[in-house]
């Protein structure tokens, strides 16, 4: 019974891994293109990531 419980968390567990790496490999993806859209459509390329102080920190 102990055993079963024990297992159920690890799937739990790794369910919850996979959920969350999904989700922020979205995140990324949406805010890595929500930042070109404003560039190319808002901003008419007019400045650059630094002038508008949207780089990325490396």
């Amino acid at each position: 019974m102990v055993d079963q419980v024990f297992a159920l968390l690890g799937w739990i567990a790794a369910f919850g891994v996979v959920i969350g790496g999904v989700v922020a490999l979205i995140a990324r993806f949406v805010s890595r293109d929500s930042t070109k859209y404003d560039m190319i459509f808002l901003w008419n390329n007019r400045y650059t990531l630094e002038e508008l102080e949207l780089d990325e920190p490396v």
